[in-house]
């Protein structure tokens, strides 16, 4: 990931984030999400349509936190999370 890219949380992920008990509670979820953000930014699931287009990641349930599913945009110079909720399978 290129040292001059961002990463913001959209005011939907906020929202999101508090319903699930806030960030201070869910941000561990991330970890495994950050490490691959700098090993290949392009290596997500991505969905695209006509009118949409995002990346998302599954994060694997931890001590506290369960599976989250975090969707998420990117371009040169920015990644923005912009949805998180619980993952209850396929």
């Amino acid at each position: 990931m290129p040292a001059d890219r961002r990463i913001y949380f959209s005011a939907e992920c906020d929202e999101a984030a508090r319903r699930l008990g806030g960030y201070a509670a869910i941000d561990r979820s991330l970890d495994a999400f950050w490490e691959g953000l700098l090993r290949n930014p392009y290596g997500f699931p991505k969905f695209e349509s006509d009118w949409i287009s995002f990346r998302y990641v599954i994060t694997k349930p931890i001590p506290g936190v369960p599976s989250l599913v975090w969707i998420f945009t990117m371009t040169s110079d920015e990644i923005v999370l912009q949805f998180v909720e619980e993952f209850s399978g396929y």
